[in-house]
């Protein structure tokens, strides 16, 4: 699926979750899928909120890396921001990803895409997740795909959120019960 260089570092990254006890990373399956996604949509314009040590990053930033596209990524820990940019470099994608260090909420007010985001994924403080749209609401292309990470390992929390989702307007949203669930949203063109 990817080259050896990136398989390579994907194997690294993946392993943090045997040697620290803050990698919330999503599992191998459920960032399998993402790079499927951002591949089929050909989405060249991505948003990930949580960043963690970069695992959903790599495989992001690999499959839009196959069509000139590129990924905004946030997290709030600069330990993790700076693993992240060590992994994206020894994995040949660190041109292919612009790293965001601070609060989503006020993180994405800055950001200035090329292009709207036509793919955002959402990983990070769950109770924040109202917020967080909100803030990217106005830089979402037609057509974008909205990934929520942990809906099945967050139901209870995350409950409102889906709910929220799958009641907009122009948009179509379903359950993915692969790696710790998730919500794919789409926006119909």
């Amino acid at each position: 699926m990817f080259s050896e260089r990136v398989r390579v570092v994907i194997d690294r990254v993946d392993r943090l979750r045997d040697q620290v006890d803050d990698h919330w990373q999503i599992p191998r399956d459920e960032a399998m899928v993402l790079a499927q996604l951002v591949r089929i949509g050909r989405c060249v314009s991505i948003c990930e909120i949580g960043t963690s040590y970069g695992f959903s990053t790599l495989h992001l930033a690999a499959a839009a890396s196959e069509h000139g596209g590129r990924v905004h990524s946030i997290d709030a820990d600069p330990k993790k921001v700076k693993a992240a940019g060590e992994s994206l470099k020894e994995a040949g994608l660190a041109e292919f990803v612009t790293l965001h260090e601070g609060d989503a909420r006020t993180v994405l007010t800055s950001i200035k895409p090329q292009a709207p985001f036509d793919f955002v994924f959402i990983d990070a403080t769950k109770a924040q997740s109202d917020e967080y749209l909100d803030t990217v609401w106005s830089k979402l292309a037609p057509g974008c795909v909205l990934v929520t990470d942990n809906t099945t390992t967050h139901a209870e929390e995350l409950a409102p959120f889906v709910a929220r989702l799958r009641s907009l307007p122009e948009f179509t949203s379903c359950g993915v019960p692969a790696g710790n669930g998730f919500e794919l949203t789409v926006r119909r063109r």
